[in-house]
């Protein structure tokens, strides 16, 4: 009998008392579009520590049409939905319980062209969020990140799926010792198939996710005094150590981004 793989080792920090959660629990949007909108995501800011990388990717292994209907499960404050609707043309519903990141998505999501903001949806509930036909596309940003338990999410993301639909997982590990450090995270993988994906396809994206990473830290040094606008002098020391910490590891293999693709293939049954 072959042994199912444990699931891969989501790669979690715990701040320091009195550092935001990062990247996106900002209390305004001014921090938030300092270090990661414009410098380290090139104008986009994607809810994730892989920057461009993870939604160029999306693009590519989903493939993301205009025709198609997106369900985006995961930590966000509205550039992914800005970045689906305007750079791509998909009809996005945004699912983010926290208020804080929620308004920020629907202030950006009502500055778009009206032509574009009426293709984006943000909800707080993934209830309200899949109510309607079932997704062409589902993207499920770094679950791990918030403390939400990933078999959960993906059973969420399965019911609002259609048959054939596809899913973009976007997930940083920690690498086990001993493991080929290109090898593909198998246990999310098999948390995929369990959920009622198949074909699973992994992605290491980590040299993105460390460009990004390496680009909000020389943010945080050389525009200090803008940071401080926003945070304590000690707040923004933990966060700048926190950023380092993270990209060391990516850069030393000690953790691994990872983007993950499948097709919604059996009937979820049971609970998740």
């Amino acid at each position: 009998m072959t042994a199912v793989p444990g699931p891969a080792a989501p790669a979690t920090t715990t701040p320091a008392s009195g550092v935001p959660a990062w990247p996106g629990d900002w209390s305004t949007d001014g921090l938030w579009r300092l270090i990661w909108y414009g410098p380290a995501h090139q104008g986009w800011e994607f809810g994730s520590y892989a920057g461009p990388a993870l939604l160029d990717r999306a693009v590519e292994e989903l493939p993301l049409h205009a025709s198609d209907r997106v369900l985006h499960l995961g930590t966000d404050g509205g550039e992914t939905s800005r970045y689906l609707a305007l750079g791509v043309g998909c009809a996005v519903t945004a699912v983010e319980p926290d208020p804080v990141r929620r308004g920020h998505a629907r202030r950006r999501a009502r500055a778009l062209p009206p032509g574009v903001a009426a293709r984006v949806r943000i909800t707080g509930s993934t209830s309200e969020g899949t109510s309607g036909p079932p997704f062409d596309r589902v993207l499920v940003v770094q679950p791990a990140r918030t403390g939400d338990d990933l078999a959960a999410v993906l059973r969420q993301a399965a019911l609002a799926a259609r048959p054939g639909g596809r899913i973009l997982l976007g997930e940083l590990v920690r690498h086990r010792p001993g493991r080929p450090r290109g090898a593909a995270p198998d246990g999310l993988e098999v948390r995929l198939r369990q959920a009622g994906f198949g074909g699973p396809r992994s992605v290491d994206i980590s040299d993105g996710a460390a460009d990004a990473l390496r680009t909000a830290q020389l943010t945080l040094i050389r525009r200090r005094h803008e940071v401080l606008r926003h945070l304590s002098p000690t707040a923004a020391d933990q966060l700048l150590a926190l950023i380092r910490t993270a990209q060391a590891d990516l850069c030393a293999g000690r953790s691994r981004f990872w983007a993950v693709s499948a097709t919604r293939t059996s009937p979820v049954s049971g609970p998740g």
